[in-house]
């Protein structure tokens, strides 16, 4: 039996443990309301942020990290190799 085929068949058993529907819709897909059941089973939650609001939280109360001020060697070399001006040949 296939991983994916096997993950399917234990969703499906747990769904019914828990009392929901398994029914699937025509994409063979569960629905929402039945994947927060699994999810509250292994105690995980989902929850729904607008696109602002996860940005703000991805990036911290202080907005963005800054720019490294520390470069590397290799950082450096490729710094003089754009700042040499261009030679036509």
């Amino acid at each position: 039996m296939s991983a994916v085929s096997q993950s399917s068949s234990t969703a499906s058993w747990l769904i019914t443990q828990l009392g929901a529907s398994t029914k699937q819709d025509a994409a063979g897909d569960y629905s929402v309301v039945e994947l927060m059941v699994v999810l509250d089973r292994f105690g995980l939650e989902l929850d729904i942020f607008e696109q602002i609001a996860l940005k703000k939280m991805k990036e911290g109360p202080a907005g963005p990290a800054p720019d490294l001020t520390i470069k590397t060697k290799v950082q450096i070399a490729v710094d003089r190799i754009r700042e040499q001006p261009t030679s036509s040949k």
